[in-house]
């Protein structure tokens, strides 16, 4: 038995040193990838063109603020591109009144979803293979934007010659529980595709966010954009996967300052929001799926649950790892300019995280595969469509 105990007890040290060493690399990080506002007297001698495209179903309950904010932004040579995708609300109407009050703004209307493509990326797709410009802008329906905002990225990418910037946004959310989550997932993110390496031409981290993603057209025609991930559910990540893996430059760069989009309304709506996304995260791999469960419920919630459960060294120990997750969760958040509150949160904002995965994987397999905006795509069309 003491024998035993002494093997927990060192594995337990591991757990420590290795949650130790995520939560530094979190915080490096966070301060290795620049902002966007740090960059601002590099203005280019000629404004190149831009097109903001954006697809839209369903989204009466934002679509005007966030159009309004895009039509309000200050640069010189700007098209607007609104796809409204198979809505059956007054998204269409909305766009329409909009289009005629401002000539920059341009709405297509797309009626009918072509086999073999999901809904989002073939609205992206037909608004791109007509644009024109020099730049295209890829956004999402709900993001707002400062009037500044493409001025300065159009400077960064001209300036250090990028071909695709992608610039994290502020995620205002209207509870303690929510803000936990955005910082939670935030460092997550930044770890797992290491987006302080995307700028290394030599490394393979690539990253998108749909949120912005700011492309140039000949780039975006070379890899074939959007062709060539007609079904991918996360086409954000892996149109930058594409432009990365074609010898194209990447940056990543933080813009709260700029952009911002509400995310969720409340807990039980981020549960289900994130039901598409998930399981698509793993490739559709049943055992990549049980691993992350597994790994990370051992990592972040098991610590909070031992501490009960011992006692003497090992409950010591496991205080110790629940406090180093605090803290730096607190951390985290005093430099996202959230409450560092959130950080009593992270047992419980883990716990419905997890349960977020297993449910995305356990629904994807009693549907047969993933509803989004009313449409089922199934298991064959989405494994086959994989890039």
């Amino acid at each position: 038995m003491d024998q035993w105990r002494d093997v927990f007890f060192w594995v337990t040290v591991f757990h420590l040193s290795a949650l130790s060493i995520w939560e530094m690399l979190g915080h490096y990080a966070f301060f290795r990838i620049p902002h966007l506002r740090q960059f601002d007297d590099n203005a280019p001698k000629q404004w190149p063109s831009v097109s903001i495209i954006f697809s839209a179903k369903d989204e009466q309950r934002e679509i005007e603020l966030a159009a309004r904010s895009m039509l309000q932004v200050e640069y010189p040579n700007l098209q607007i591109t609104a796809v409204n995708d198979r809505s059956t609300d007054q998204t269409g109407e909305i766009l329409d009144r909009l289009a005629s009050e401002d000539k920059r703004l341009k709405v297509v209307h797309v009626d009918t979803l072509p086999d073999g493509w999901l809904g989002k990326n073939n609205a992206l797709h037909q608004a791109a293979i007509a644009a024109q410009t020099d730049y295209l802008l890829f956004t999402d329906a709900d993001v707002s934007f400062d009037a500044e905002c493409v001025k300065r990225a159009i400077s960064y990418v001209e300036h250090h010659r990028v071909d695709h910037l992608a610039m994290f946004p502020r995620v205002p959310m209207p509870s303690l529980m929510l803000n936990a989550f955005v910082v939670f997932f935030f460092k997550t993110f930044v770890l797992y595709y290491q987006a302080w390496r995307v700028s290394n031409s030599k490394s393979n981290a690539f990253i998108g966010i749909g949120a912005f993603n700011l492309v140039r057209n000949s780039v975006f025609r070379d890899v074939d954009g959007f062709e060539r991930i007609r079904m991918e559910v996360v086409d954000d990540l892996l149109l930058g996967k594409l432009i990365k893996q074609s010898g194209f430059r990447q940056h990543a760069l933080i813009a709260r300052e700029d952009i911002s989009v509400p995310w969720y309304r409340s807990v039980p709506e981020m549960v289900v929001g994130l039901d598409k996304n998930t399981y698509a995260g793993v490739n559709y791999n049943p055992f990549i799926w049980a691993a992350m469960l597994l790994s990370m419920a051992l990592a972040f919630l098991w610590p909070f649950v031992a501490v009960f459960l011992f006692t003497g060294t090992l409950q010591i120990l496991f205080a110790v790892i629940c406090l180093v997750l605090v803290a730096s969760t607190g951390w985290m958040a005093l430099r996202m300019e959230i409450t560092p509150l959130v950080a009593f949160c992270i047992p419980f904002i883990v716990g419905i995280f997890l349960f977020t995965i297993a449910r995305a994987g356990i629904i994807f397999y009693i549907r047969g595969g993933i509803k989004w905006r009313d449409t089922l795509y199934t298991k064959e069309q989405l494994r086959n469509g994989r890039l």
